[in-house]
Order: structure tokens, then sequence, then C-alpha cells
């Protein structure tokens, strides 16, 4: 490709990103369709061109946005799409699997989001990581003397007031966990979105990652799983939401979402494999049943546990080799 050719197409994948985005800005109902789509171009800057090219593109696209919409939006595009697009599509050139590009991929988004929220904390004054209480408690006597004047009894808020405010002020403490599921979610989204419309448009392609039902984690987690419940120990006995209990909690709960993760691969295998009642059930109906499980704690629940089975014993391998699967 000449270096004539590669500058056009670099700006005009630049500009098919911003005009994705634009459209994801100003469209109220497939506007989060083009949110998904928006990377997409900017991974595949990443992927046919070098990071000096990559680079100038992403500039000129994050320019164009704050053209169009002002310089905060042209930072939340460029910290919040821009980077981990291109970074994906700059990662899939320099490794061969899927699982090494998402891993890396992660990162790069997590790092990309932390910037992010440390430039709006300057700006608006508020810090997700360490809310003031008397704004919270301001927020939540707003939000409630909203819903007692719209007729409802303040009986009936009482309880609700009390866990909302609860929930208002551990916010702060499980934040990281918060922003690092985010990370992963935005990551694995435009990954696997971007790597379908590759697909179509031809010619490129991304490593691809292991299916749903192959989805393992090692059993180095548990050893994770300890180090968070002594943090946690130890943040205790010395009194207050102390960095060891902040640790110890956030560690915690992203380690119960690595076991649901694992309890719910498992649970796509049997449903793939069409055991049971579940035989001849399609992608969509096995999705509702992933979808039910999450949102039902209890169902929520025996699957974290048979992630952590799942994780030390390796079900499926056991099933296999006794001819059961």
């Amino acid at each position: 490709m000449t270096p004539t050719r590669s500058l056009v197409e670099s700006a005009l994948l630049a500009g098919l990103a911003v005009i994705l985005f634009l459209a994801a800005q100003f469209l109220p109902f497939v506007g989060a369709a083009f949110s998904l789509l928006a990377p997409a171009p900017l991974v595949i800057l990443g992927l046919r061109h070098d990071a000096r090219k990559a680079s100038l593109g992403l500039a000129i696209a994050t320019i164009l946005v704050a053209v169009f919409l002002g310089p905060l939006s042209s930072l939340f595009f460029f910290l919040g799409f821009g980077v981990l697009g291109v970074g994906l599509g700059f990662l899939a050139r320099r490794f061969s699997t899927g699982v090494e590009v998402m891993m890396y991929g992660i990162l790069l988004s997590l790092a990309s989001k932390l910037l992010l929220m440390v430039i709006a904390a300057k700006v608006t004054g508020i810090n997700p990581f360490q809310l003031d209480s008397m704004e919270v408690q301001a927020m939540v006597d707003r939000i409630f003397s909203f819903y007692e004047s719209a007729g409802m009894s303040r009986d009936s808020l009482t309880s609700v007031r009390e866990q909302f405010s609860q929930a208002i002020a551990v916010l702060p403490v499980i934040f990281p966990t918060i922003l690092t599921m985010a990370a992963a979610l935005d990551c694995y989204l435009s990954y696997t979105v971007s790597g379908f419309v590759l697909k179509r448009v031809g010619g490129l392609d991304l490593p691809p990652l292991p299916p749903f039902s192959r989805w393992r984690f090692p059993k180095s987690v548990f050893g994770a799983l300890l180090a968070s419940i002594l943090l946690s120990l130890l943040g205790s006995s010395s009194g207050g939401l102390n960095i060891a209990l902040r640790i110890g909690t956030n560690v915690r709960m992203l380690v119960n979402f690595l076991f649901l993760f694992q309890g719910l691969s498992l649970l796509w295998y049997f449903l793939e494999k069409g055991a049971g009642v579940f035989r001849g059930l399609g992608r969509f109906f096995r999705t509702l049943v992933i979808i039910v499980v999450v949102l039902v704690p209890i169902l929520s629940t025996a699957a974290v546990m048979a992630g952590i089975a799942d994780m030390w014993l390796d079900l499926r391998t056991r099933l296999r080799r006794n001819g059961t699967q």
C-alpha cells in the first residue's frame, strides 16, 4: 500500500468512526447499536496501519468530534472509544491468540477509563472513589423528597431510603470493581462486534476467542480469594474502611464474578449439548436461560457454587472421559 493511499484510508476510517459516534449521540433508539459499531473502524485502523498512521487517524477523529460536540465529548471519544479501538487492532497484530489480545485490551481499557475518571473528577469536583458524605445525604434527601411529593407515603419509603443510603455509601468502596467489570465488558463487546464486522468486510480477521462453553479460569483464582479474605480480616480488625479492607472487598467481588462466569460457562456447555429438558434449545433461548440465572439471586448463587466446583474439579473433562457428554 502506497503512503498516500494509506493516509487516505486512515482518514476515511477515522471519519467513519466519527460518524458512528455522532449517530450514537443523536439517534434516540438505535444509538446504542451505533455506539457498539463505533470502535470497529478504529480497530481496522490499528490492524491495517502502523502506530504512527493509526495515531494520526485517531487524532484527526478526536479533533472532528471536538468540532461537532465540544472538547468534553472529544475527550470521552478519545479515552472511551479511540484508545481501546486502535489498541485492539495494534494488539491483534502482535499476538496470535484472542485471549492474549483480550487480556491486554482489558488492561488498556481500564487504564483509559481510570484516566477519564481522573479528568472528570478534576472538571466536576466529584471523586467517585471518595464521595462526600454530606453531598451524598443531600442527594438522597432530594430524591426521596421528590417521591414523597409524588404521593408515596413516608412510612413505605423509610426502609427503601435506608437501603438506598447504604448502597450509595458503599459505592466508593466497590467502585474499582465496577470500573474493572465495565472495562472488561467494553473490551469484550468491542472485540466481538469488531470481529463480526471484519468477517463481513473480508480480508482481515481478529484472533478468535474460545467459545463461551469452554471458558475456564485457573485454579490460582483461589489464591486471590484467600488473599482477599486475609486482607478483609486485617482491615476489619483495625477498624474503619482502610486500604486493606477496600482491596480485600474488591478482590473478593472480582473473584466472585469469575466464579459466576465459570458457572455460567458450565451451564452453557450443558445447554449447548442439549442434555435433558434442554435438548434442541436454540441459542436465543439458551441466552434467556443465562439471563434468568443471572437475575434470580438463588440461581446466580448456585451458578457461583457450580463455578467453584468446575474450577477445582474440571467437571467438563471428567464428564467427557466418563462418556456422559
